[in-house]
């Protein structure tokens, strides 16, 4: 470390003084750090602090929006059509919000931001969204009892220092909190195999963690790696590419007819409800396990399934079943794969054996299962359709997509 005339800056408690210079200044990490001679910046600084208090305001404003409504499953998503911006700066708001933003409980209570003090001083138009960035990093890393006081000290040198040199500042906290770093791992301990282990979350989904040993993992490599390739205009990550695809693959499972029997039957999914609740989207459906849907996820599955009619009588008993009818038989799918080429919608490439036979005009309002009435999507725009306002419509022949006016570009 060198300087020209000499002004030190410690940080106290984490081994590290940074040299602030009079004329120019190399510090610890071996980069010039300050100037002092005098420019003229006009309004540029007054700007720039405008612009980050603005984007503190933007993102205070999406977090409020209640976008779980619309149907995505995640804010990014809503946010690309809603915003129409990349998946990259969609994903960056998103994160922001999480870290900048309060949140209100299930209860009514507000939950403060998870960085509060780099809150504070971005409001005030001081630091930049990527100085929160490398702020919250840190503060992942250090433990538990030093979060508080690492943000407040890197939120007081991010008015200093830019993201990258902050970044450098924070692995100094981090290296003298934690001299000996992660534990590495144990090379005699045996892995365990084929571990599942799941948890049920309050909204029917199941969320856990998996081990799969080297055999197994050999097999099912080659399953996913046809449904997790980048296609032109997916813009899902690829945690989300092979969610997506081992979903297909229990689908693809469960259609097999090769599962094991269970109650005489194989696995699938019964749904049971009312055709005035797929009508007018009042009510709910019920599952064989007591576990329920909404209607809209309802109509959804029915689009293409085996439907089992049952006559109720006046104390809603069964006095009469009918036999299982496929709504989109073999021939119409075949129909649908040859004009649609898989999944419709423009821009998505997924294949015919990946999407869903869905009814343009639901077969529950009367709509016919006929070539003319469907068209085959894909999982992810099948829910835009049913639960995010997305319409299709038959024009010339062929199906013609129609998005939210809320995703439209402004006139």
């Amino acid at each position: 470390m060198w300087c020209s005339s000499f002004l030190w800056v410690a940080l106290p408690g984490w081994g590290c003084v940074v040299c602030v210079v009079g004329s120019v200044c190399v510090g610890p990490f071996g980069r010039m750090l300050w100037y002092d001679w005098v420019m003229d910046l006009g309004d540029l600084q007054s700007l720039v602090a405008e612009r980050r208090r603005l984007d503190l305001a933007i993102l205070d404003a999406i977090s409020v929006v209640d976008w779980r409504e619309s149907g995505y499953l995640h804010l990014w998503q809503f946010l690309m059509d809603a915003l129409r911006v990349g998946r990259r700066e969609a994903k960056q708001l998103e994160t922001q919000v999480s870290l900048l933003c309060p949140k209100v409980g299930i209860t009514g209570q507000v939950i403060p931001a998870q960085l509060p003090v780099a809150r504070a001083v971005m409001a005030e138009g001081a630091i930049a969204t990527e100085h929160v960035t490398r702020i919250a990093k840190t503060v992942a890393a250090v433990p538990a009892e030093h979060a508080d006081q690492v943000e407040a000290d890197l939120a007081e040198l991010a008015r200093e220092f830019n993201p990258a040199q902050l970044a450098r500042l924070g692995k100094r906290m981090v290296d003298a909190l934690d001299p000996d770093g992660a534990k590495p791992a144990d090379p005699t301990v045996v892995e365990a195999q084929n571990i599942l282990d799941l948890q049920e979350c309050e909204d029917g989904s199941l969320e856990g963690r998996f081990t799969l040993g080297a055999e197994t993992a050999a097999v099912l490599r080659p399953l996913l790696s046809s449904l997790t390739a980048p296609q032109p205009g997916d813009d899902r990550t690829l945690v989300e590419r092979q969610g997506d695809a081992l979903a297909e693959v229990i689908r693809f499972a469960a259609d097999s007819g090769q599962a094991p029997m269970e109650g005489g039957e194989r696995p699938h999914i019964a749904v049971t409800v009312s055709l005035e609740t797929l009508q007018t989207a009042i009510g709910k459906a019920t599952l064989d396990d007591a576990r329920w849907m909404t209607p809209e996820q309802a109509r959804r599955f029915a689009c293409d399934a085996e439907i089992i009619p049952v006559v109720l009588g006046t104390n809603s008993q069964p006095i009469d079943i009918g036999e299982s009818k496929r709504l989109a038989d073999k021939r119409l799918r075949r129909a649908l794969a040859i004009r649609d080429q898989g999944c419709a919608v423009p821009g998505c490439e997924r294949t015919p054996n990946q999407c869903h036979a869905h009814h343009i005009q639901h077969w529950a309002d009367g709509g016919l299962t006929r070539l003319d009435n469907m068209v085959l999507v894909c999982q992810f725009h099948h829910r835009l359709i049913h639960h995010a306002g997305w319409t299709v419509h038959m024009g010339n022949g062929l199906p013609v997509f129609t998005k939210p006016p809320w995703a439209q570009t402004a006139a």
